[in-house]
């Protein structure tokens, strides 16, 4: 992931970006999920909200590694959180859109898994590149090499997508199959707190199993293991994945 990233990044400054900023706010057990040695010069990393970025002077987005929305039989597919569907106007959407939306400028392409070219939705159009081949909810190969992720980000820097936000949604929200809201929203910017709320309730039965994830070190890791715990958690996400492969079909 790291080394497509900064593929990515080389190739946007090549497309003629000024400069790259990549967003490394994901979460997993990893305070930094890519290193800042590894980004060419004329990138760097921050943590920004990915609501606030057109404040913040972005110009436009490109999404690299991106995965299939939940309910869809593709590798690890989820919305933000295990067991957390999201809907605007009764279309099902994932984080490409919700991220999209939020950011409000161009969306320059996509680099993801071929289950996410399939059901771009409302994205339908953006540039598209498969980086991954997913076969089963557990089961995934990529299909790009460094270098054609590095000339597809160049070739859509000078492109560029609008992706206009909902406007007068109807915003849903689906908890471990039970609605947790419905709400008429004028902007996608109201959607801020209803989303980090969604994600709150979703991730919660989750949190325990986290906190074994310390993945800066082999030191760190091991401070933190807890074996029962691990494999505990292991088979619920085992399990949770057997329903979503299941539930799609």
């Amino acid at each position: 992931m790291e080394a497509e990233v900064a593929a990515a990044a080389r190739g946007l400054l090549a497309g003629g970006a000024d400069e790259v900023v990549v967003f490394d706010n994901h979460a997993s057990g990893n305070p930094v999920n890519v290193r800042p040695e590894s980004l060419p010069a004329g990138a760097r990393l921050e943590t920004w909200n990915m609501f606030d970025v057109r404040q913040r002077g972005i110009d436009a987005l490109l999404q690299v590694g991106y995965h299939s929305r939940a309910e869809l039989d593709a590798f690890f597919p989820h919305s933000y959180s295990p067991e957390l569907v999201l809907h605007v106007d009764g279309a099902p959407i994932g984080e490409s859109h919700a991220r999209a939306s939020a950011a409000d400028v161009p969306l320059l392409g996509i680099c993801g898994n071929e289950v996410h070219a399939r059901t771009l939705g409302s994205l339908e159009g953006v540039p598209y590149l498969v980086t991954q081949y997913t076969s089963s909810t557990v089961d995934a190969r990529p299909t790009a090499s460094l270098d054609e992720i590095e000339r597809f980000a160049e070739d859509v820097a000078r492109g560029g997508v609008p992706v206009r936000p909902p406007e007068r949604a109807r915003f849903e929200a689906f908890v471990r199959g039970e609605p947790f809201f419905a709400l008429d929203i004028p902007r996608w910017q109201d959607a801020r707190q209803p989303l980090a709320d969604a994600m709150a309730a979703a991730v919660a039965p989750w949190l325990p199993y986290f906190t074994t994830f310390d993945l800066t070190s082999e030191e760190a890791m091991a401070a933190v293991h807890d074996e029962p715990l691990v494999r505990e958690g292991l088979n619920a996400f085992e399990a949770w994945l057997a329903r979503a492969g299941r539930d799609s079909a």
